[in-house]
C-alpha cells in the first residue's frame, strides 16, 4: 500500500465477539498497516474509537479484563436467561456501566486531535431513522454519549438518551458501515465481520474498492456475554484471520506457516485438523502439525480398532454403500470415521469404496482428510 492511498478499517457490530476485533487490529500493526479511516457500529464503534486514538495494549487490556457486569447493568455472572428476565420485566438492561466503562477508556481529545477519520452509526428509536456520524460531526463531550448510543442493542439494552432524543444499536441500520469510509475517500477497505444480528448492505460491500473481509470460521460465542477466556481465544482467531487474509499464514480454519504445504495439501491439512479438533489458535509447521496429527491418531488406537470391526463386512457397489451410510450414524466421532476411511484406502488404494463417486461426493471432506493421513504415512 503506497502513501497516496486512504486505507479503511471497517468494525461490526457483534458485543462480546468485539475482542476478534481487538486482534485484527493487532495483526494490521505488526504488519505496519497504517489506518486512515475507521467506522463502526455498536462494539465496532468501541474499537473504532480506540483505533483512531491510538491505544492498542490498553485495546487489549481492556478486552482482557472485560466482564457482562462490567458492560450491563446487571448481576456479576448473569446468563441469557437473565438477559430476558432484564427484557420482561425492565424492558432491558441498563448502560450506565458501559458509559462509565467508556469514560475510562475513551480519551475525546485523542481522538479528536488524531488524524485518523472516525466515524460511527446509531438510530433515532423513535423513528428508526439511521444517524451516521464522524467524529467532526459530534459535539464537544458528547463522544462517549454517541458510543454508547450506538451499542445500545435494544431491546436487550435500554436505549440511551442524548439530548432528548433516544438512540439504539446502529446495527438497526448499518451493522457493517463500509459506506462511510467509501464517502470518506477510502482505496483500500478491511472490513471485519462478526456475523452478528443487524442490517448488512451487501451492495456497499460488493462496491468497495479493494475490499479485503476478513471474518472468523469458528463460532465467536453469546453476543451478550462477556468472558475473559473466550476473549483471549477470540482476539487470537482474528489476529489470526488477519495475517492469512495478508498471506502471512495459510489455511481457512486453521493457521499454517507459509510453504508448510502446497495448495492442496493445505486444504486438506486443514480438513483434517477440523475433523480432529485441532487447537485453532496455534500456528503450526509442517512438522509440528504432523507431529501433533500423530500424537491425537496414537491416542484414539483402541476406538479405531473397535470402528475397523463394524466395517469389515464392507464390499463394493450400491448396496455396500448403502450400508456404508447406515454404519456412519453408530460412529462416536467424525475423526474415528475419518481413520477407518484412512486404513480402507490404504489397504485397497484406488478400489476403496471411501474413493467411490458416491462417497466423494457424500463426504467430500471426509475423504480428503482422510487421503492426507494416507499420503503422510500417519497410519
Amino acid at each position: 500500500m503506497n502513501n497516496k492511498e486512504k486505507v479503511a478499517l471497517v468494525l461490526s457490530g457483534g458485543g462480546a465477539k468485539g475482542a476478534y476485533e481487538a486482534g485484527v487490529w493487532q495483526a494490521l500493526t505488526d504488519l505496519g498497516i497504517n489506518i486512515d479511516i475507521v467506522t463502526g457500529t455498536s462494539v465496532g464503534s468501541i474499537n473504532g474509537a480506540m483505533v483512531c486514538q491510538g491505544d492498542l495494549e490498553l485495546t487489549i487490556k481492556m478486552w482482557r479484563e472485560l466482564e457482562t457486569h462490567m458492560i450491563f447493568d446487571v448481576a456479576e455472572g448473569s446468563q441469557p436467561i437473565d438477559y430476558a428476565r432484564e427484557i420482561v420485566i425492565n424492558k432491558g438492561a441498563g448502560s450506565t456501566r458501559l458509559k462509565k466503562l467508556l469514560s475510562e477508556y475513551v480519551d475525546e481529545e485523542k481522538i479528536r486531535n488524531s488524524p485518523i477519520e472516525y466515524g460511527l452509526v446509531t438510530v433515532e428509536r423513535n423513528t428508526l431513522k439511521p444517524v451516521k456520524l464522524f467524529k467532526e460531526d459530534i459535539k464537544e463531550g458528547q463522544i462517549v454519549d454517541y458510543i454508547v448510543a450506538s451499542a445500545s442493542a435494544y431491546p436487550a439494552i435500554h436505549a440511551h438518551e442524548i439530548d432528548g432524543v433516544e438512540y439504539i444499536d446502529g446495527g438497526y441500520a448499518d451493522v457493517l458501515p463500509v459506506d462511510m469510509a467509501v464517502e470518506k475517500g477510502a482505496t483500500n477497505v478491511i472490513a471485519v465481520k462478526l456475523n452478528a444480528i443487524g442490517v448488512l448492505k451487501h451492495d456497499s460491500l460488493k462496491n468497495a474498492p479493494n475490499l479485503t473481509v476478513i471474518e472468523s470460521k469458528w463460532p465467536l460465542g453469546n453476543t451478550l456475554i462477556f468472558d475473559t477466556d473466550n476473549a483471549r481465544k477470540i482476539m487470537r482467531l482474528g489476529f489470526l484471520d488477519a495475517m492469512k487474509a495478508f498471506g502471512v499464514f495459510e489455511g481457512t480454519y486453521y493457521a499454517f506457516a507459509k510453504g508448510s504445504f502446497n495448495k492442496t495439501d493445505t486444504k486438506m491439512a486443514d480438513l483434517c485438523a477440523k475433523l480432529f479438533d485441532m487447537d485453532p489458535t496455534l500456528v503450526y509447521t509442517k512438522d509440528s502439525f504432523l507431529k501433533k496429527l500423530k500424537e491425537i491418531i496414537g491416542n484414539s488406537t483402541s476406538e479405531l480398532d473397535e470402528a475397523l470391526e463394524n466395517f469389515k463386512h464392507l464390499g463394493t457397489g450400491a448396496s455396500a454403500i448403502h450400508e456404508l451410510i447406515k454404519d456412519i450414524k453408530n460412529l462416536s466421532g467424525s475423526h474415528i470415521f475419518c481413520l477407518v476411511m484412512a486404513q480402507n484406502i490404504k489397504e485397497k488404494g484406488p478400489d476403496s469404496i471411501f474413493l467411490s463417486r458416491p462417497v466423494i461426493k457424500l463426504l467430500p471432506e471426509a475423504v480428503m482428510a482422510a487421503r492426507f493421513l494416507v499420503k503422510f504415512q500417519l497410519i
